[in-house]
């Protein structure tokens, strides 16, 4: 059975935060100190509130002392001067937090994150705050040693999903990209084969250099029924 990287393995645990009273200089100061761009706003009962980002924290700069806008900007300017004004964590975080389950798999916080425009995630376990992963964390799948990644294709894609021995086929990984060689009975196993060593955990590429013995990826020409055999009115 296939168990794909999480997003637990990669990201960061022990997580800085802010509670929903620290005052703005305070989440400056945390941010400075910890040389971070965000941090997670904590609600009482140790949920996560929000996050505040050096964005949104520059607003108030930005707000200070500016001119009206345009009619057809209001809205959105008085949004985000609200925020802008506050004095509190509560006041100046974005919310909801966009938050991914701990046991979410790695390309699906890639996809959220590119989804949502985002640099990093909010990790939960359930209702409660359990990590950070940011984009460097996701790329960290891509630093497993050559020997690890070989075991996991003959183990999840040779033996799980194939049913074949392992050292049937002729597998090689240089730099995480894997060189597949060796004799299957159908294209379309040799297709399987390459697609499934594709999405194993630290693969960057694939190699296909499969030979197989019978091509049923070809379609059947259809032959047009004969005058005498075709359905009279």
């Amino acid at each position: 059975m296939r168990h794909p990287l999480q997003v637990s393995d990669v990201m960061t645990r022990d997580v800085i935060t802010v509670t929903e009273d620290t005052p703005y200089k305070g989440v400056v100061a945390v941010l400075a100190v910890h040389h971070i761009s965000a941090v997670p706003v904590r609600k009482p009962d140790g949920g996560v509130g929000g996050v505040i980002s050096e964005t949104d924290l520059i607003r108030k700069e930005e707000f200070q002392g500016s001119r009206r806008l345009p009619w057809a900007l209001r809205w959105w300017q008085r949004r985000v001067r609200s925020r802008a004004a506050g004095l509190r964590a509560v006041e100046l975080m974005t919310h909801p937090a966009v938050t991914i389950e701990r046991t979410a798999t790695i390309p699906d916080a890639a996809k959220l994150m590119a989804a949502r425009g985002i640099t990093r995630l909010v990790v939960t376990d359930g209702e409660a705050l359990a990590g950070i992963v940011t984009r460097s964390d996701l790329l960290k799948a891509f630093l497993e040693p050559d020997g690890r990644i070989l075991q996991r294709v003959r183990r999840e894609v040779v033996v799980h999903a194939l049913w074949d021995d392992p050292f049937g086929l002729d597998l090689s990984v240089c730099d995480g990209m894997v060189t597949l060689s060796g004799d299957v009975d159908r294209h379309s196993t040799a297709e399987l084969v390459e697609k499934l060593t594709a999405g194993v955990d630290g693969v960057v590429g694939v190699v296909n250099r499969l030979r197989w013995m019978y091509d049923d990826t070809m379609s059947v020409p259809t032959i047009p029924p004969s005058p005498e055999h075709r359905r009279r009115p």
